[in-house]
């Protein structure tokens, strides 16, 4: 059983993000993470985190149905990438969204959690952040 606190710095590794701040949300079933805006253009999906000089072209993609934080139907569209957590990395499915508004640029749910084991000691914040700093 592997634990993890009730947030934690992240990297993902295709989108050259490093040391992100993360919500850990077992209220929430998947994960997402900010973006400020994206559009499709010749059927490639095109997002940018800042300004368009950070921006991602991913020619495979989904569209999704989420509940939002209202319990209001949207449609996203999410990728496939590489999440690191401490020494560990790991190949999710990430809904993209504007999250300009929230604490948190990423939100990790259930589903991440779920599949790899996870299990969220509530007392601790950025466990793996502090395991490399020792």
């Amino acid at each position: 059983m592997k634990f993890i606190g009730r947030s934690e710095v992240v990297s993902f590794l295709d989108l050259n993000i490093n040391s992100i701040s993360s919500k850990i949300d077992t209220g929430a079933f998947g994960t997402s993470i900010h973006v400020d805006g994206l559009e499709i253009v010749d059927d490639k999906l095109h997002f940018w985190v800042g300004d368009i000089k950070n921006s991602f072209i991913f020619d495979k993609f989904k569209t999704v149905m989420v509940k939002n934080s209202f319990g209001e139907q949207q449609k996203r569209y999410s990728i496939f990438t590489k999440i690191k957590i401490g020494e560990s990395k790991y190949k999710i499915l990430v809904s993209l969204s504007n999250r300009s508004s929230m604490r948190y640029p990423v939100l990790i749910g259930r589903r991440f959690l779920y599949k790899f084991g996870y299990v969220v000691d509530v007392t601790k914040k950025n466990i793996y952040d502090r395991d490399k700093k020792m």
